[in-house]
């Protein structure tokens, strides 16, 4: 199905929208539990022999916010698959929801298969941005099918933010998980100015029908069980190439703590940048130093 057909996360706001809209095909993908959720698949007309790309997006967002970057990674030759979270964008299953963990790995299980299939390959590259990419470096250091990521990139991943739940929140999660695990919370990132310095894509977030304002207990749980398992992990538990974009104005993310967590997890063999930028590097007003960026880090692996 072309994107234009597909769903209105393609359409909302200013977001960028695919040059080639046609390049764009609508997967369903059915979850473990049964439940369906969305794969935007950007596969080159002309196959140039590259790897596939797996992207995760962050906590709030959905694939419409990142097609700059896939558009980016697609003209460079590679096969994109945006895979959205369950609970997420245009996916059916309940909004800001996930059981678990291991459900989510076990998502991107499901979905690294169909995606594999699709692009008929057995490797494919990891990319995870912000939130996604938390759950992209839990998945690459020890998730079920880590031997099929061929390298991992990182833009701006949510293991050491700067912007956190109150504590109040956290002892209200804590005493629901108990009683009330579907209790509905709000995620810390209500202010836009947090993503970008752009004002048309702070106007954009604002009226963005899709993106995630709360979630459940369990999800809040789940989150901070990601995080645990991160820094349990032994060094040099990521054992892909692994590459790390951070922005230098970022104000959800601590880019010095990232790269103590990200060089204990690759035991320091993570290539690293930093451009000039807010967060959300896909809003910037010229996007292109951070573009190629991003297709010269994944070429560096491929």
């Amino acid at each position: 199905m072309a994107a234009d057909d597909a769903h209105d996360v393609w359409r909302v706001g200013p977001a960028h929208r695919p040059a080639d809209a046609g390049a764009v095909e609508r997967l369903s993908v059915d979850l473990p539990d049964g439940g369906p959720t969305t794969i935007y698949a950007w596969r080159p007309v002309e196959d140039v022999g590259k790897l596939p790309v797996l992207y995760l997006h962050g906590i709030q967002s959905h694939p419409g916010w990142f097609t700059r970057s896939a558009e980016a990674l697609w003209r460079a030759g590679y096969p994109v698959y945006q895979i959205t979270r369950r609970g997420s964008g245009d996916s059916d299953s309940e909004q800001g929801d996930a059981a678990s963990a291991g459900q989510l790995l076990a998502d991107l299980t499901a979905c690294r298969k169909v995606a594999l299939a699709h692009a008929d390959c057995r490797q494919c590259h990891l990319l995870g941005v912000s939130w996604g990419g938390k759950l992209a470096a839990a998945y690459a250091a020890g998730g079920e099918g880590a031997e099929a990521i061929a390298s991992l990139t990182l833009i701006a991943p949510g293991i050491a933010p700067k912007v956190d739940v109150s504590t109040w929140t956290k002892l209200g999660v804590a005493a629901c998980l108990l009683v009330w695990r579907k209790r509905r919370f709000a995620i810390p990132l209500s202010d836009v100015d947090l993503f970008t310095d752009n004002e048309a894509m702070r106007a954009y977030l604002r009226d963005d029908p899709f993106r995630l304002q709360t979630a459940t207990a369990r999800f809040f749980f789940t989150s901070r069980r990601l995080d645990w398992m991160l820094r349990r992990m032994p060094r040099g538990s990521i054992r892909a190439a692994t590459n790390l974009l951070l922005a230098s104005r970022d104000r959800i993310i601590d880019n010095a703590a990232t790269r103590q967590v990200v060089a204990r997890l690759t035991d320091g063999r993570a290539a690293t940048r930093t451009i000039d930028g807010c967060h959300t590097m896909d809003f910037e007003p010229n996007p292109q130093v951070f573009l190629d960026a991003l297709v010269d880090a994944v070429g560096r692996t491929d």
